[in-house]
């Protein structure tokens, strides 16, 4: 069973060429004296400063680390004024009937970052465009017509996304483009494999951190890594860590008595580990659930005669965040030095994996 999660796309900004510190000058055309203007920091949602416009214009000064999203706001007008700014004199000008036009000049990165506007905001529009269209069509034919569509427009994107960060392998904006885009690539090790290619002086702001992070979270739970480590009470309330196992080859399975298909997998699971139960091999199973009764339930119903923990928090377990469970059911078999060995093994799989290494 699965969550269902909507991919939404940040908003498209610009950045700028650090210095002792920011000077932002703007200018509004229709904007009345005393109306407030807010400086925004638009990757962390925190107001950096505030003041108000004389004769049209307004000023605000600082220090920012590294360059990263910034907002203006203008009191009593529709809409912001987006931009990625570093520490620089920038000048901001635009007319109060339409925002969208404004024009902002001062920074080095604005002309990678006008570029990445002109080139990828259609594909983006067409992607989500055609995604609306694909997901409620029940015709076949059209849906597979659509798709094929679909799938070309990714792929000049994505193909596009790799010339445009070669190309500007120092530029911050590369960072900001591999992160709105990481998501119609193939895997996040692709995309990994492109950030590395940028040099320090583009790994540096809010976006490359955020791409960083979902890059190690990707890492988590896949084959050849190490697992980490947990801890959650049994079925006597008893606080049992997967480091205990060590020693074991332990497949750590991600059910719940709700879950259809993780019941219909029992059977499976129970057999493997009847089978192996004696040869170093064991089962820890996490449950999704929320109600100790019918988790207790479903283990003696279904003869699930191995060790289980649950936090009772269903999609807010703490190892099924830890491991970034998205459904269920899912396992990880773990080797006795605490590696994995393969995952997502169901059926005649489960059974094939574990013999290979248990045979020997």
């Amino acid at each position: 069973m699965k969550r269902l999660f909507t991919l939404v796309f940040l908003p498209l900004l610009s950045a700028a060429q650090p210095t002792e510190g920011y000077v932002i000058s703007g200018k509004i055309s229709g904007l009345k004296d005393s109306a407030q203007v807010i400086l925004l920091d638009g990757a962390e949602g925190r107001q950096l400063g505030k003041t108000t416009v004389k004769n049209g214009s307004f000023v605000f000064k600082g220090r920012v680390e590294d360059p990263s999203i910034y907002q203006l706001s203008f009191q009593g007008l529709q809409g912001m004024v987006d931009f990625f700014m570093g520490n620089d004199a920038v000048t901001v000008t635009a007319d109060a009937s339409d925002l969208t036009k404004a024009t902002v000049k001062g920074s080095y990165l604005q002309e990678d970052f006008q570029a990445f506007k002109k080139q990828f905001i259609p594909y983006l529009q067409q992607l989500q465009g055609l995604a609306g269209m694909i997901n409620p069509e029940r015709d076949p034919r059209k849906k597979d017509s659509l798709m094929q569509i679909y799938t070309g427009v990714r792929s000049n994107a994505v193909n596009a996304s790799v010339q445009f960060v070669r190309a500007r392998k120092t530029s911050p904006v590369s960072a900001f483009v591999l992160s709105v885009m990481a998501p119609i690539f193939n895997s996040i090790s692709e995309v990994e494999s492109y950030y590395a290619e940028l040099t320090p002086a583009a790994h540096k702001g809010a976006f490359a951190r955020s791409l960083e992070k979902n890059i190690s979270d990707a890492k988590v739970g896949t084959v050849g890594t190490q697992a980490l480590d947990f801890t959650q009470k049994d079925t006597n309330g008893k606080p049992v860590s997967l480091s205990s196992f060590r020693g074991k080859y332990v497949l750590v399975d991600f059910w719940a008595s709700w879950c259809r298909p993780c019941r219909m997998e029992n059977p499976n699971v129970v057999n493997a580990y009847n089978t192996y139960k004696n040869k170093n091999f064991t089962v820890l199973g996490v449950s999704l659930d929320q109600s100790r009764p019918n988790w207790l339930q479903a283990i003696q119903a279904d003869n699930l005669a191995w060790t289980h923990v649950s936090d009772l928090q269903y999609w807010n377990n703490a190892v099924a965040q830890l491991y970034h469970i998205q459904s269920i059911p899912a396992n990880f078999l773990i080797d006795p030095n605490g590696k994995i060995i393969g995952r997502d093994l169901r059926g005649d799989d489960l059974n094939r994996a574990l013999k290979q290494v248990l045979n020997k």
